[in-house]
């Protein structure tokens, strides 16, 4: 293997020192990294920057793969290539500020959210396979770029290509793989490997040649098409190097968002590997085009800016015109590394010391051609099992060992239930548990059903099932202070802190902590409902509409899939850390602080109203406290009686401060939600963010560590509270009213980042230690929040079902990958 390819002269230097510089930095690299064998560095690189675990090395490997890229040598690639992503990167939006400060990358672009949740879902599945670089004639480059001057006056036959990605089938999909092919097929127009050079694919010229070259690259998709040619990176930072680019973004291509964003650029680092760069634009393009469902065969209406070579758009006239510059800066960035690799080292390639997950399976291309049926192959070993909890030593498989333990199969099957409100729930909701099938192996399933059934149309009816088993769960308690369930614990855990804390002034440690871990079944857009309502739900109750007329309404296709649901199961739990929520007791004194709507908050807490004040992500909250001293509203707030007297520290009687000793006592608690060690790395944005944002006591970081997911941090905080009627009609039924447990973030001097302030959640209890919950947002954004306001005026509405589990649950909850983002 040469790396006569790499040489710190390949890259057009500012400067005799920086060109010194980079020289030494690939001889640091060469003599510390490469012994030899470049498929077996590169892959060392890969498979730090796919482990989640191993993030804190993630920006010395990237600054080692800016090295060999800056020192790889231009060349063409002709024909197939195996490829693997090596990394992706988020695009960092404050690049330019953050370099004021002498900073690579902002705190935000640091979080790596595109990273973390590639790693969980496809990093090493081999979805994407490599690309084919085929011959195209002019006329075709002319069509695709839209006779663009540029390309065609560098067209050249020998260099220039149309090109396309390869995909397969992941091995042993879960459900989020399993819909990856599928939803690039539909999204990106992918088509069958081709079998023969007869006819044309996406106007390319199919060798002979390149289809036998191909022989060796397990794929069965293929499509994503581009544009390549000899060029100059399009990246500010690579001083114009040469590089050979494929571009997706002209508009002839049909590209599918995001490739309206990306340009790919190639260097050679060693015989047969070329190392790229992945680059989006960070301004000015496209996000595709908008199709009307009510007329699916009007042309799509364009969103955002269309790519030219030149920028030559009518919305950067002004910008010309004042600047005096002929083009746009489209703030190109790097965002990630990928490998290309031919296929004539194959094996190599797929080499135990290389890229072993790449290799064919059987009854795939190339595992016979390659002689893998004649050999065992080894593959990369897979992670330990998690840990097994000391009190259940003899449970070794918590997917189903759970059967064999009395103790378990009690509290795994048993449900914690209650008459619904609702007539139309006579049906016994314990019978939609399976023989053999645990209550969260249950909700697993219907979850999964929901996620089916709304993919094509996100109605609420579809969400049945749950809410017909919430309306049946029992309201958890508030006694003495302390958020109790009904099971035979009645907590997950119940400890005091020991480290003392300041609250406004007076200092006091935790007192009964309980913390539960949290689980997203399934999501909803609630504002579809407030501003387009089922019209089955309107008339329903109408004796005078015909009800075969109003169900042919009900069926009426206008709404769209369930996006929500969507992102949150591929995407959304593998960035966002939110890992449950911990309740303690709450004292009199900073209950009725927190409940207190008075006309003079400013007045009664300034260090507190200073803080929503200054705190910009806190604005809704802080512009309560500015309507409640203009007296916006003509009611008094549900509590004001208690808190005429004053503040609990200034004027307030012995009469009101027992009110609330005995109110915190009886039916409220302290409440955070928690998240997990990913968001560790975000703390100074989260600090900005939240003013509630702080890390945990040690005591009770060590009680969390104990268990099987230890949380990080606490924030987003609310108050709990027991013994409440349902806000949600639904829920309801005449004069019977659902009792549940509230979670409230809309008092004003609660604080917290929007959209948190429209949040009001509830939660009731299904089986012991496990807890259904329904997240709850108001849609009428334009009414401020006041508690002597009829509920109905902020048109709550349903975004979905979450969970809340002891640990006993949640080691059953890890082993069957519910809503889970570990590896």
């Amino acid at each position: 293997m040469t790396t006569g390819y790499l040489s710190s002269n390949n890259f057009p230097s500012v400067s005799s020192a920086s060109a010194n510089t980079l020289a030494a930095e690939l001889e640091t690299l060469l003599n510390s990294d490469f012994t030899g064998d470049m498929y077996a560095m590169l892959a060392g690189f890969q498979q730090i920057l796919a482990d989640n675990r191993q993030r804190h090395q993630w920006s010395v490997v990237h600054k080692k793969l800016e090295t060999l890229f800056k020192c790889g040598k231009n060349a063409v690639v002709d024909g197939p290539m195996i490829g693997i992503p090596v990394s992706i990167r988020d695009s960092d939006y404050f690049q330019e500020t953050i370099r004021h400060f002498g900073k690579e990358r902002s705190k935000i672009a640091s979080i790596e959210w595109m990273a973390t949740a590639w790693n969980m879902t496809f990093a090493d599945t081999g979805l994407w396979m490599g690309k084919t670089f085929e011959p195209v004639s002019k006329e075709v480059v002319a069509d695709k770029t839209d006779n663009d001057a540029e390309m065609l006056a560098h067209y050249d036959q020998k260099t220039t290509r149309i090109g396309r990605n390869y995909f397969r089938e992941p091995a042993q999909p879960d459900i989020i793989q399993g819909l990856g092919l599928p939803v690039l097929t539909s999204l990106w127009g992918l088509k069958p490997r081709p079998k023969s050079a007869a006819g044309k694919l996406f106007d390319s010229l199919l060798l002979e040649e390149n289809l036998a070259k191909e022989g060796n690259i397990p794929y069965s998709m293929t499509g994503g098409i581009f544009l390549a040619a000899p060029g100059k990176s399009v990246v500010p930072e690579m001083n114009g190097k040469e590089v050979y680019q494929l571009n997706y973004r002209w508009p002839r291509l049909n590209p599918a968002y995001p490739m309206t964003r990306l340009i790919d650029e190639l260097v050679q680092v060693a015989d047969g590997i070329y190392l790229g760069q992945l680059v989006f634009a960070t301004r000015h393009y496209s996000l595709g085009s908008l199709r009307l469902l009510s007329n699916p065969d009007m042309a799509g209406i364009p969103l955002g800016e269309k790519y030219a070579s030149h920028n030559d758009n009518p919305f950067d006239l002004l910008f010309k015109l004042f600047s005096g510059d002929k083009d746009v800066d489209y703030g190109y960035q790097n965002n990630g590394y990928f490998l290309m690799m031919d296929p004539a080292y194959a094996k190599e390639v797929y080499a135990d010391s290389a890229f072993p997950q790449l290799r064919p399976r059987p009854g795939e291309r190339g595992y016979f051609e390659l002689g893998y049926d004649k050999i065992a192959p080894t593959g990369k070993t897979a992670p330990p099992p998690a840990g097994i909890p000391e009190q259940w030593p003899d449970i070794q498989d918590w997917v189903a060992g759970w059967q064999d333990n009395e103790a378990l199969r009690e509290k795994f099957t048993t449900f914690i239930l209650e008459e619904s409100p609702k007539k139309a729930d006579s049906g016994n909701v314990r019978e939609m548990r399976r023989d053999n099938e645990s209550i969260l192996q249950m909700l697993q399933r219907i979850s999964q059903e929901i996620s089916a059934q709304t993919a094509k149309e996100d109605r609420l009816s579809h969400f049945d099932k749950l809410h017909r088993l919430f309306r049946c769960g029992v309201a958890p308690r508030v006694e003495n202070g302390l958020f109790q369930g009904h099971g035979k614990k009645g907590c997950n855990c119940s400890v005091d802190g020991t480290e003392k804390r300041d609250w406004y002034g007076r200092s006091d440690a935790a007192r009964g902590f309980d913390y539960y871990h949290g689980a997203t079944l399934n999501l909803h857009l609630g504002f579809s409902d407030t501003f387009c309502p089922e019209i089955g739900k309107i008339f329903d109750n109408s004796q005078l509409f015909p009800s075969a007329l109003a169900g042919l309404l009900a069926d009426d296709g206008l709404r769209g899939p369930n996006v929500l649901d969507m992102v949150w199961h591929s995407i959304g739990k593998y960035i966002f850390p939110w890992a449950g929520k911990s309740f303690e007791k709450i004292s009199g004194r900073k209950l009725s602080m927190f409940l207190d709507e008075s006309n003079d908050l400013a007045k009664r807490y300034p260090e507190r109203v200073r803080e929503l004040k200054t705190h910009l992500a806190s604005a809704p909250h802080y512009a309560l406290v500015k309507k409640a001293s203009q007296h916006y509203w003509p009611q008094p707030g549900a509590y004001a009686e208690h808190l005429q007297s004053g503040s609990w520290d200034h004027g307030m009687n012995e009469q009101d401060k027992a009110f609330w000793e005995k109110e915190a006592a009886e039916h409220w608690v302290d409440g955070n939600n928690i998240q997990d060690e990913r968001i560790v790395a975000a703390d100074p944005l989260m600090h900005i963010i939240d003013m509630n944002y702080r890390v945990p006591d040690p005591s009770l970081l060590a009680v969390s560590a104990a268990g099987p997911s230890p949380f990080a941090r606490q924030g987003y905080i609310f108050l709990g509270v027991a013994d409440r009627e349902s806000i949600l009609p639904m829920n309801n039924e005449g004069e019977k009213k659902k009792k549940v447990f509230q979670f409230h973030y809309r008092y004003p001097m609660i604080g917290g980042p929007a959209p948190i302030g429209f949040c009001l959640d509830e939660l009731v209890e299904i089986a012991d230690g496990l807890f259904l919950g329904q997240l709850i947002y108001s849609t009428a954004l334009d009414v401020p929040y006041h508690s002597s306001v009829d509920p109905a005026e902020y048109k709550y509405q349903l975004f979905g079902y979450f969970l809340l589990l002891d640990d006993v649950w949640q080691y059953h909850r890890q082993a069957i990958k519910l809503d889970v983002w570990q590896k």
